[in-house]
């Protein structure tokens, strides 16, 4: 007789040190090697609610798709799994369905009585779950009113202090007077985003993020600031020092955050202002006057971004859009041979050429390649497996109460006649616990052209394209030439993931294909 098989799962809806899931998913472990059971995988989900749905959480998307590979699915606690009952029985359906049994190291419910008490101690965690959440809307709708800081990182310029119960934000002088500095060249020197950015880079000053990880004695991770970095720290109505709050409706944001007013429709204090009316207002006119594109459509990046490479410093070729009349005088240009600032002689090409090059080539070889797609193991075969399941048991109940060769009794067979060819389809899918390359359906060229251009330049990267390009010969006559013009392509996605011995092969394959 096999070794029972065994999934552990844990769930965290916050992560903090004293918190971690180690201990709970070693007392699952150990509780497996007392029953005799071999653990063939251990899934987790942090920062997730047990209200969730199951397909929504990461971890559970891997239970979900060991299901019919394991005898238990095991946890420490029954409130780990869910706190909906709704969302617990959709669970337990789908372990029905592939003979699944669900547990608890706790020893509450084991495979003895889970049938019986999991319903009962499902109900109580989801009213504890409703306890919770109203206990912590009202104490943070408290603290809003008060002006108290709710949590997290204080927005840059700010530290958090003062007792549990009464936090608020303090300047903090060092960065705050950066903010002020940046404000003043953007008004009254002519600076821009960019600019003030790359200048702030060179002098090393940390960005909002590594900054308040060095006051708080954190580990650095080395990041730099970006024109839109700059751009939201400025434009955020928390440089007045009041308290934010995102927009029902829309993405929270500092271009579409909000002040929170209190009753009298005024924005509530958190702490002093960095910079006054005046100088904010000044501030986001000159950067909405700068958004150009702001909240219209926008047309994509460029078709080689991130594809054409420079030959000098192997940096990417970024497309600089220009028209003349109506007509495209677009070019790629490497960015670290312009200027003063340049590392390298100029490498410039005319846009529209080289893009043609690469289609034309790109379709010439690849283009009746049949497409595939990467198919990640989610779940959702098993949750839906079990749904059909369920209709087709209660479809043969009603067959059985029906004349045999009746009208009704013909409708009934046509429907389970489909159930049970999409339960064969949702029984293979669910034989999948890891990711694999699938048929997408059509050919390379096909896909290509119903993509746009964002679409394409993802087709480029599949099949790995890779396009460099060098410098112009001093005194060549100014008109493309695409003799510096060097192309490759590593093959598909699909075979250069493959197993080495199979890759290879792939490879002689495909080599003998594209030989003239």
């Amino acid at each position: 007789m096999s070794q029972p098989t065994v999934v552990i799962y844990d769930r965290l809806s916050r992560l903090f040190a004293e918190e971690a899931p180690d201990h709970r998913i070693n007392a699952c472990k150990a509780y497996a090697a007392q029953q005799g059971w071999k653990v063939v995988h251990v899934a987790t989900d942090t920062n997730v609610s047990g209200a969730s749905r199951l397909e929504d959480r990461p971890g559970m998307r891997e239970v979900l798709s060991w299901l019919p590979r394991a005898d238990y699915v095991l946890a420490a606690k029954l409130d780990r799994y869910a706190r909906s009952v709704l969302e617990f029985q959709r669970l337990l359906r789908a372990a029905a369905s592939t003979g699944t049994t669900i547990i608890t190291a706790d020893g509450v419910v084991s495979p003895q009585n889970a049938s019986i008490i999991i319903n009962v101690l499902a109900a109580f965690a989801e009213y504890e779950r409703d306890m919770i959440t109203a206990r912590i809307t009202d104490s943070k709708k408290h603290f809003r009113s008060r002006g108290n800081h709710l949590g997290g990182l204080a927005p840059y310029g700010y530290a958090v202090s003062g007792p549990i119960n009464n936090k608020r934000w303090a300047i903090d002088e060092e960065a705050a007077n950066i903010l002020r500095d940046c404000a003043d060249k953007l008004i009254n020197h002519g600076g821009s985003l960019t600019g003030l950015a790359r200048d702030l880079n060179e002098r090393g000053i940390l960005p909002p993020a590594d900054h308040a990880r060095q006051r708080d004695g954190r580990k650095l991770r080395n990041q730099r600031w970006h024109s839109t970095t700059l751009r939201d720290v400025l434009y955020t109505p928390a440089v007045r020092g009041w308290l934010v709050q995102a927009v029902p409706g829309k993405k929270r944001g500092a271009l579409t955050n909000q002040p929170v007013l209190d009753t009298e429709g005024n924005p509530v204090s958190a702490g002093p202002a960095i910079l006054n009316a005046e100088t904010w207002s000044a501030v986001r006119s000159i950067i909405d006057g700068k958004a150009k594109g702001r909240g219209s459509e926008r047309t994509g990046k460029a078709l080689l971004l991130h594809v054409a490479l420079c030959s000098e410093c192997d940096g990417p070729m970024y497309r600089q859009r220009r028209s003349v009349s109506g007509k495209d005088y677009s070019t790629y240009v490497c960015r670290n041979g312009v200027g003063v600032r340049g590392i390298h002689k100029p490498n410039v090409i005319i846009a529209r050429h080289l893009e043609e090059l690469v289609t034309a080539e790109y379709r010439k070889r690849f283009g009746t390649f049949a497409l595939m797609r990467w198919a990640e193991p989610d779940g959702s075969a098993v949750l839906q497996l079990s749904e059909v399941n369920g209709q087709i048991e209660r479809l043969a109940g009603n067959l059985a109460q029906l004349a045999p060769n009746g009208a009704a009794a013909r409708v009934v067979i046509g429907q389970l006649t489909a159930l049970e060819k999409r339960q064969a389809e949702l029984t293979a899918e669910a034989e999948h616990a890891e990711g694999r390359w699938v048929s997408a359906g059509g050919t390379v060229a096909q896909a290509w052209e119903s993509r746009d251009e964002e679409g394409r330049r993802a087709l480029l990267a599949d099949l790995g394209t890779r396009v460099v390009i060098r410098p112009a010969t001093p005194g060549a006559p100014r008109r493309f030439d695409s003799e510096r013009v060097a192309l490759r392509f590593d093959g598909p996605a699909w075979w250069r993931e493959a197993d080495p011995a199979a890759a290879h092969l792939a490879a002689i394959a495909m080599e003998e294909m594209l030989t003239p």
